[in-house]
């Protein structure tokens, strides 16, 4: 099957990323890795006039850490490359590990962390995580720069709230606190580097017994990932117990809204999300 025709542009300023993606308007798609722009082209699931690439904008390739302002990760940043990061490793762990479970090697040396949120997929791998952290994007627009939470910016499957000529230039993740704790689970039917089942990610922090300040998201089970504020209420200023995740964790199952599709039925996204929910607030809580 043959790709569509379209007109590259390869930009090497994001001020012209910017001025392209305004004036061509829905005609244009942006790209970085390309791992899914190009297939779904030659599926004929995609379709532009324009492809506005950002492979030769160095700049967006930043990967940066300091204590006082968290992690910052370039929207040209691959996701292999910030699974490799040193801070990643040692202090972002649960961001580390979606991506381990994302796709295959290649598609991870490829692929991009702000390409795989800006899809809105409601599966999106490293959304939950990043958004459990507490993670903020950076946009340019011809505007200028603002910024938001990260889980502001899906509004519905393949739908943001980027406004026309917006692009994300790069995802600010704030220093996790020394006490907290967090944990990402992805169930697949098939395999791990399949499109998850259900993804959850689950931040905590504690003093002595007492859950602090709790983040849990969920995946694949509503048009966007979504927090479980019901759950998060019931845990946050409580004493730690068993039959406390218990609650939590039917509050989740509850709050989520899965359909039945090829990977699971609703009832079953419901169960798992359950028993997921449970078992990554025993691992974050330690009291598995």
């Amino acid at each position: 099957m043959r790709l569509p025709r379209f007109e590259y542009h390869a930009p090497e300023h994001i001020e012209q990323v910017v001025d392209l993606m305004d004036s061509f308007g829905s005609a244009a798609a942006l790209m970085a890795g390309g791992t899914d722009l190009l297939p779904g082209l030659k599926l004929g699931k995609r379709s532009c006039e324009h492809i506005v690439s950002l492979s030769r904008l160095r700049e967006l390739e930043e990967l940066s850490f300091d204590e006082e302002g968290g992690l910052r990760i370039g929207a040209g940043s691959v996701l292999a490359d910030v699974a490799a990061f040193g801070p990643v490793q040692d202090r972002y762990r649960i961001l580390a590990c979606a991506i381990a479970d994302l796709a295959t090697v290649q598609i991870r040396h490829k692929a991009t962390i702000a390409g795989n949120l800006c899809n809105a997929s409601p599966c999106a791998d490293t959304a939950p995580p990043l958004m459990a952290l507490g993670a903020r994007i950076e946009i340019r627009g011809s505007g200028g720069l603002r910024e938001a939470p990260l889980e502001e910016l899906m509004v519905g499957p393949g739908a943001t709230t980027l406004e026309r000529g917006e692009i994300v230039t790069a995802i600010m993740v704030p220093t996790p606190k020394r006490e907290s704790r967090s944990a990402y689970i992805k169930f697949s039917p098939r395999s791990k580097v399949d499109i998850a089942a259900v993804n959850i990610a689950v931040s905590t922090t504690m003093t002595q017994g007492r859950i602090d300040d709790v983040a849990i998201f969920l995946g694949t089970v509503a048009p966007t990932p979504i927090r479980a504020r019901q759950a998060e209420n019931l845990l946050a200023g409580s004493q730690l117990s068993e039959s406390l995740l218990a609650n939590a964790a039917a509050a989740a199952r509850d709050e989520c809204q899965p359909i039945t599709d090829l990977r699971a039925t609703e009832e079953y996204k419901r169960h798992l999300v359950e028993v997921l929910t449970k078992r990554a607030l025993m691992t974050t809580t330690g009291i598995a």
